[in-house]
């Protein structure tokens, strides 16, 4: 991106919103890859690197951490059982293959809406091969996208803001799981739980039962979980539950109750 187009980027009214797609490019991803996680964590974990601990339900991690939120994820895989997991937005697709390498017996998948994303999960993970592909999840819902037992996010959601498309997407990943809903996400860039609770009352929802969780990682990390089924973990009955204890941004929260207006649930008869 050149020096003019980050300017007028930056000074956009949705700017760290509406992710500028088309800039976001293999090689800044690669960029962003090196310098805000690999530089702290590490990305990819070969084989005995990671641990699951039914006990505790932990995932342990030899040598070198592993961010919080692809080690919640990977928990929340772990403590639910489930035979086939979906990434959507898969990125570089460290996630995916983190998984399969932990979990080998677990069917994984991974869309993203980027070719040249793809492109660079499949240099970081040839063994990803015929697992990842083209998905939007802001399009009406496709037949041909994986029907996994759990689909999860991770920082997708929370950069969708134009008209409703981030309930679309949250109706999508709904029918997309046979199961279960994991949303690791910004929790101040949309109001997940009211959205996801006005799509449900308003069948919008796939799921006739919808619990919804908050789940937390063994380093702290928060995610919302939606499943069908009863689960052992603490019911999530607001946004302020999920947020307690972070700063607010106002800018953030401003933003989230604009995209939550523009919802028309259900069918009101005049």
């Amino acid at each position: 991106m050149n020096i003019f187009r980050q300017i007028f980027y930056k000074n956009r009214k949705f700017y760290d919103d509406d992710f500028d797609w088309e800039n976001y490019t293999a090689d800044s991803y690669h960029r962003r890859l090196k310098g805000d996680v690999e530089a702290k964590y590490r990305a990819i974990s070969a084989q005995g690197q990671l641990r699951f601990d039914p006990d505790t339900g932990a995932v342990l991690s030899q040598g070198e951490e592993i961010h919080p939120n692809p080690q919640l994820i990977l928990e929340v895989i772990g403590q639910t059982q489930v035979a086939s997991v979906h990434e959507v937005g898969c990125g570089g697709g460290d996630h995916v293959a983190n998984a399969k390498v932990l979990f080998p017996d677990v069917e994984v998948t991974g869309g993203d809406r980027g070719a040249t994303q793809l492109e660079l999960a499949l240099q970081r993970h040839p063994e990803l091969k015929g697992k990842v592909g083209l998905q939007d999840i802001t399009m009406p819902f496709s037949y041909h996208w994986p029907r996994p037992e759990l689909v999860y996010t991770q920082a997708v959601i929370m950069h969708i803001h134009t008209a409703v498309s981030h309930m679309v997407a949250l109706a999508n990943l709904v029918r997309m799981a046979q199961k279960h809903v994991l949303i690791v996400e910004n929790q101040q860039c949309h109001h997940f739980v009211r959205d996801i609770k006005a799509l449900h009352l308003g069948g919008h929802l796939a799921w006739d039962q919808l619990n919804v969780y908050q789940v937390t990682g063994s380093t702290g990390a928060r995610a919302v979980l939606l499943s069908n089924q009863t689960l052992d973990y603490p019911i999530l009955n607001t946004d302020e539950e999920i947020r307690e204890g972070l700063k607010p941004s106002s800018r953030r929260l401003k933003r989230s109750d604009e995209d939550s207006e523009r919802g028309i649930f259900g069918f009101e008869k005049s």
